[in-house]
């Protein structure tokens, strides 16, 4: 005999955000230190209904990678209706219960950040005062698309993020969001600043001493006596691209030296320059150069 219990129809198992895990062809999840960063996509439908409790995780801040999504927000005594643009985001508190009912495309970059971490970025940003995030709904912010597009970017479908990279854009995206949506008053801007050449120096010596990408942009900063926000933007003004941009630099004129000066392996000068692997060296050096290592040794060689 079939009992009743057996015969109801099983609830969807859902994420922490809500989303019913069955509609989701792309779920993917990136941590950093402040900031949780997610990228969910269904193709063959929207995850119909979120629902979540209010609880004290800070706030969610969701962009849409695509237009054509719409959803119902549920209030206390009313609902409104929202359409999202390509690029259009939201930000939430998750003090709130949340209720909305998900219709048409579905492809949105999210990102998650506590009370704590919030204080933290806002410090890194030299802006004070910072003790919320307003409530948006609809509002465009390409710069933030842009940002989160890159975080998620994969090569050949896997990704090669070295930790830089990741912390690099994550301090960005944090310092861009306490910028446009916290409640704090940003100090003096500190427009035109450079690096000194004492600073230039122990970057340098830096980075150069840890060519696998370990480091943090708070490493950096601390080094030079700066804030993030600072940091950043005095070693784009003085070096003319951003931290990882310049490691890779460094990276492929090690690998230069070894190629043309040394008779290693290419496995083995991979490992030396800190990149992935063989093959991710091999990407890397191709793009730089418009040549395979293998190409470059030989012409140089011969």
């Amino acid at each position: 005999m079939t009992s009743a219990s057996s015969n109801a129809k099983a609830s969807p198992v859902r994420d922490s955000l809500g989303c019913s895990l069955d509609k989701l062809d792309d779920d993917r999840t990136i941590e950093d230190r402040n900031l949780i960063f997610h990228h969910k996509r269904s193709s063959s439908g929207p995850p119909g209904r979120v629902s979540t409790p209010g609880s004290g995780r800070g706030y969610l801040i969701g962009l849409a990678a695509s237009g054509g999504h719409k959803r119902r927000i549920y209030k206390e005594h009313h609902s409104t209706v929202h359409d999202f643009d390509e690029n259009s985001i939201y930000v939430r508190d998750f003090a709130d219960d949340y209720r909305a009912d998900l219709s048409g495309s579905f492809d949105f970059m999210l990102l998650e950040v506590s009370r704590n971490a919030l204080e933290r970025i806002a410090d890194a940003a030299d802006i004070a005062g910072v003790s919320e995030l307003h409530a948006v709904a609809e509002r465009p912010d390409p710069v933030l698309g842009g940002m989160l597009g890159a975080l998620f970017a994969t090569m050949d479908g896997q990704a090669h993020r070295s930790a830089l990279f990741v912390d690099q854009l994550s301090a960005a995206i944090g310092i861009h969001v306490v910028q446009q949506y916290g409640n704090g008053h940003a100090g003096m801007t500190r427009g035109g600043r450079r690096l000194s050449v004492r600073a230039q120096r122990t970057i340098r010596d830096l980075i150069q001493s840890r060519l696998g990408g370990d480091l943090t942009v708070e490493d950096l900063a601390s080094a030079c006596n700066l804030s993030q926000a600072t940091f950043l933007r005095a070693f784009r003004q003085t070096m003319g691209k951003t931290p990882y941009r310049w490691l890779q630099q460094q990276r492929i004129e090690k690998a230069r030296h070894l190629l043309q000066f040394s008779q290693a392996p290419l496995s083995e000068i991979a490992c030396l320059c800190g990149f992935s692997d063989q093959s991710h060296f091999t990407r890397a050096f191709l793009h730089a150069t418009g040549a395979t290592p293998g190409a470059w040794r030989r012409s140089r060689q011969s």
